[in-house]
């Protein structure tokens, strides 16, 4: 059985076909209109369509790729800073112990630079139909949540937003949150004055609600306690939903079968052995895979499969589309080899 991936060669990453839960995938060039410190770690980017236009809409919870240098790609939230001009607005906070994308936007990409983006996609989509919603951010995590608020607002949803920072100057947008039309239902938490998610929950996180939600981004640790707390209050599972930034489950090790994958627009068959991924062996042949987090988690990486059973190790995508395998992260998902023998993948990608 052959496992067939629809891939492109640089020349044409257009060519990529999206899977159906994304709305668009691509790339386009856009300007560095502007680039503020907006925390002691963090700078806001307003980007601009270098044609003119106006860049399209996009849900609350969504995120687009950067693409900051050669083979550097990095995923960043779209902020709704309720203001209509046509643009989108990132919040990168520098990361000195990252893998250099953060402190690449800090350091190199400076106001009117061109750079490469792709169309919006959402992984943390908000149920828009929800009760009385809980927003809950520590730092950096607030970027998603901004533009979750403003929405909210918009549409007279009954919520409150909680943003914890471990100092007055250390949290991002904070101008731009306490000017914000939603600010009466906001709540700044500094933890350098005592109050700490740690110490005190918010009252809303104890009063669970039937048709409810509890929203709650970064760090890990946070978000972990977050939801602990939730489901000890009485919140279903269900009702919990958060960012991932890092894989909730190592991916399984040490029963990875070598198997072939197969570029279905050239038909090249490469190898890939057991101790190295789909994007590791496209990448050296000369494919573009959009990889980032390389573990499974950003979903920059999907790739449609034409032929085979992919063996999914991802957190991105649903149990439906599992089910389905009609698209696969090649930076860190497998093929099911039949019957235990090495198994063939054929995969949408072209050659650059």
């Amino acid at each position: 059985m052959a496992l067939s991936l629809f891939r492109s060669r640089r020349s044409t990453p257009k060519a990529l076909t999206p899977r159906p839960a994304v709305p668009a995938t691509g790339q386009r060039l856009v300007r560095v209109a502007r680039k503020e410190a907006v925390s002691d770690r963090a700078v806001l980017l307003e980007l601009l369509a270098v044609d003119g236009a106006l860049l399209e809409p996009f849900p609350p919870g969504a995120h687009i790729d950067l693409h900051i240098g050669a083979g550097v790609v990095r995923q960043y939230s779209l902020v709704d800073v309720e203001r209509s001009t046509g643009a989108y607005v990132i919040c990168v906070q520098r990361e000195p112990a990252g893998r250099g994308g953060s402190i690449a936007v800090h350091e190199s990409i400076r106001e009117g630079d061109t750079i490469e983006i792709s169309f919006p996609r959402n992984t943390f989509a908000m149920d828009t139909s929800a009760g009385r919603l809980v927003l809950l951010a520590a730092g950096v995590g607030v970027t998603p949540l901004v533009s979750m608020a403003a929405h909210l607002h918009r549409s007279g949803a009954d919520f409150e937003f909680h943003a914890y920072t471990r100092s007055g100057s250390a949290l991002p947008l904070r101008r731009y949150l306490e000017s914000a039309s939603y600010r009466h239902r906001l709540v700044v938490h500094d933890s350098s004055l005592g109050d700490s998610f740690r110490s005190i929950a918010p009252a809303g996180l104890a009063q669970p609600e039937d048709g409810g939600a509890v929203y709650a981004c970064r760090p890990e640790g946070f978000v972990a306690l977050a939801r602990d707390r939730a489901i000890e209050a009485g919140w279903r599972p269900e009702q919990f939903h958060s960012e991932q930034f890092t894989p909730t489950s190592p991916a399984p090790s040490g029963n990875s079968l070598p198997f072939t994958v197969i570029a279905a627009s050239t038909g090249e068959e490469m190898p890939v052995a057991p101790d190295e991924s789909i994007a590791d062996v496209l990448e050296r042949r000369g494919y573009d895979t959009y990889r980032s987090c390389g573990q499974g988690y950003c979903g920059s990486c999907v790739t449609r499969v034409i032929s085979g059973v992919p063996d999914h190790r991802d957190d991105t995508q649903s149990a439906e589309e599992h089910a389905a395998s009609s698209h696969i992260n090649v930076c860190c998902s497998r093929s099911l080899p039949p019957r235990a023998r090495a198994g063939h993948l054929n995969i949408n990608r072209t050659r650059a």
